[in-house]
């Protein structure tokens, strides 16, 4: 039976939310239905962070954009949430296959990584490599496959580091 809970929208849901304008990088892709955790691309624009990304950057404020529409280096500018209060509602990819961890009370004030799949950032609650984000709450899926399974995360302050000049 199908989830009738299913989360539609993603994105900051409590906290603080203290941002900063930044310019988003070339081809990144923004879904309504995704994650927007960022890093930045070491030339001061925002890219959509997968797995093997270390470091992160915030959070993007957006509307949903093309590939095909972000055809220019910083053609759109958008807030970053830097808040370290701030709490973000992300879908978890959880299949029988490669993400075999669903949500359950047991990953609660734990570290995980993020993935992106097919354009669309995950919470990757079976890989903590990176531990970039910290679980605070969610919604089991109800079946593998399904994707209707969410998480509540916090940025994990431990993996957000400036560059020097």
């Amino acid at each position: 039976m199908a989830n009738t809970n299913q989360q539609l929208k993603y994105g900051w849901i409590r906290g603080g939310k203290l941002t900063i304008p930044v310019p988003i990088g070339n081809g990144e892709v923004i879904n309504a239905r995704s994650g927007r955790f960022c890093k930045n691309d070491g030339s001061g624009r925002a890219e959509i962070a997968g797995d093997t990304h270390t470091v992160l950057w915030g959070f993007l404020e957006s509307e949903p954009i093309a590939a095909a529409d972000n055809t220019a280096e910083g053609k759109y500018t958008r807030n970053l949430i830097i808040d370290l209060t701030a709490v973000f509602r992300i879908p978890i990819r959880y299949e029988s296959a490669t993400y075999t961890v669903n949500y359950s009370a047991a990953v609660l004030g734990k570290s995980c990584d993020l993935v992106v799949v097919s354009g669309i950032q995950y919470a990757n609650l079976t890989d903590g490599d990176e531990s970039t984000i910290v679980i605070v709450g969610g919604q089991a899926a109800s079946a593998a496959g399904a994707n209707d399974g969410w998480v509540d995360v916090m940025l994990n302050p431990a993996k957000l580091s400036p560059t020097a000049l």
